[in-house]
């Protein structure tokens, strides 16, 4: 199983972020569904009072490195990240292989 972990800064006013975030994580999460490739998906909005922190994490999960690509290309993912394109600032993120 591949794990893909990727972290948003935005950069947009907090309400803004907030609301894009919140549109992002309901489109994201509704994935599984419509894309085979995507075994499972899960977006967290940080709610910490730390400042600096990241906006959001996602943690995707597919059998393998082609389904991953699959699932990174679909139009239905694509479409989600047009939800918070405008206002990535960074992105960060990690892909690896969880042993057996």
């Amino acid at each position: 199983m591949i794990k893909h972990i990727v972290m948003f800064r935005l950069e947009a006013s907090e309400a803004v972020a907030a609301v894009a975030a919140s549109k992002f994580k309901s489109a994201i999460e509704a994935l599984p569904q419509k894309i085979e490739a995507l075994d499972a998906v899960e977006v967290g909005i940080n709610d910490g009072p730390a400042s600096g922190n990241w906006n959001i994490v996602l943690t995707a999960e597919c059998a393998t490195y082609d389904a991953l690509q699959a699932y990174s290309a679909h139009p239905e993912h694509l479409a989600c990240v047009a939800i918070i394109k405008p206002y990535i600032a960074e992105r960060a993120c990690v892909d690896y292989t969880v042993a057996d």
